[in-house]
């Protein structure tokens, strides 16, 4: 007689999902309307209706194997119709961030960052940090802190906080934590999508060229342009927002990689004469830094604004990590805007520190990547690529190095 395997729930799962707005999950007696009625899901892989049962069922490691919890973006159309009020776009969007921590590394960070408190106290601490190491610097080097006065212009200031000393072993720790995350989801998707295993037991990826020219490349295109965003019925007008922050991110995220190399390694390590900050207002690194900022802040406050509507219209239900993130983005655009208006016034009591707080806001943007609801850019993208690949090794278009042909039960 075949022995029966039970189902053991992960109440602490239910627990999470119900407490991060999917309170909902229980109404659902699995009529299907929210497949059907989703722009999204596809016949093959129909979603979200097998996530609910999931859910109610309390099935964590079966929910963190889905790549279609992160298939959906949360258009609010199958909330809207749903007979039963169970609203599963919530309800997904509680599994997200639930999955958000299920790999978070270490996840004390992400219990922290996903309050408002731990948030904007993490915010505050950054900042103390940036004035202490300002101080610090200030001691080695000679350099006035923390508000020169007189004729010492506004890059001194600069010069008073050694930035990449902070910043890049931030972005390298946070970098190492994401590909440990993205290993491992991409491990359980694979698995949950019976994907073949390779020669060595483990779950293949396509060689490093392939993968970025067939999977990521395309994968980032069709993210760019919003292609399934513009699918949503219910939330179709946030394209625009989302698009917007999501280009200033690429727009800012090549300036400071200019600029580093500008200001820090021609200025700072091989001391050329010229190459310091702030740029001129019509250096075309500038006028890029300035069009990034105004996207940033306008397309977050449409972000901010179409969830207004929708909450109050009972689509859409937003979550403290919502709010969390669209305030932090929100801060970082605000306090880099008011740092450069009120330098280029003269106003260096506001001035200055108004530009440390900037510094903490991306400080603490950068590291809530991994822990927050900004997680959604990595896993989505992951999801993404993982979709195409699967339809590619399902087709035989695919097969490096695998051991059995798709579909087959290894067990």
């Amino acid at each position: 007689m075949a022995e029966q395997k039970k189902l053991q729930p992960d109440l602490a799962f239910v627990k999470g999902v119900m407490e991060a707005g999917g309170d909902t999950v229980n109404k659902c007696y699995q009529c299907a309307t929210c497949s059907v009625v989703c722009p999204l899901s596809t016949d093959e892989s129909p979603f979200p209706r097998k996530e609910m049962l999931w859910a109610q069922w309390g099935l964590a490691s079966k929910v963190a194997g889905d790549a279609d919890v992160w298939l959906c973006h949360q258009c609010g159309d199958c909330t809207k119709y749903c007979p039963r009020g169970a609203r599963p776009g919530d309800v997904l969007g509680a599994i997200r961030a639930n999955a958000i921590k299920y790999y978070a590394t270490p996840r004390a960070l992400a219990d922290m960052l996903g309050t408002s408190g731990g948030m904007w106290g993490a915010v505050v601490a950054a900042a103390v940090l940036w004035f202490i190491v300002a101080a610090i610097w200030a001691q080695i080097t000679g350099e006035a802190f923390p508000f020169p006065e007189g004729s010492i212009e506004f890059h001194k200031y600069l010069s008073v906080i050694p930035i990449d000393a902070v910043m890049l072993p931030i972005v390298g720790l946070i970098s190492f934590v994401c590909y440990k995350a993205i290993t491992a989801f991409w491990a359980d998707i694979s698995e949950g999508a019976n994907m073949p295993r390779s020669f060595n037991g483990t779950y293949p990826t396509p060689p490093l060229g392939i993968l970025v020219s067939n999977y990521i490349v395309p994968a980032v295109k069709e993210i760019i342009a919003h292609e399934r965003f513009k699918k949503c019925g219910q939330t179709a007008e946030r394209t625009k927002g989302h698009q917007w922050v999501l280009i200033a991110f690429i727009i800012l995220f090549i300036v400071t990689i200019i600029v580093m190399v500008y200001a820090d390694i021609l200025g700072g390590l091989l001391g050329m004469e010229g190459f310091h900050t702030p740029l001129a207002l019509w250096n075309p690194v500038k006028i890029a830094a300035n069009i990034g900022a105004f996207l940033l802040i306008a397309g977050i406050w449409m972000i901010k604004s179409m969830r207004d509507a929708k909450t109050e219209e009972g689509v859409l239900k937003s979550s403290q990590q919502d709010w969390n993130l669209i305030w932090l983005i929100f801060a970082v655009g605000v306090t880099g805007v008011g740092a450069e208006i009120f330098r280029l016034v003269g106003i260096k009591l506001i001035a200055y520190p108004v530009y440390t707080l900037h510094l903490a806001c991306v400080l603490i943007l950068f590291l809530s990547l991994p822990y927050t609801k900004f997680a959604h850019l990595i896993y989505r993208t992951t999801a993404y690529v993982h979709e195409k690949w699967a339809q590619d090794v399902r087709a035989g278009k695919a097969g490096f190095g695998l051991e059995k042909p798709v579909g087959t039960d290894e067990h």
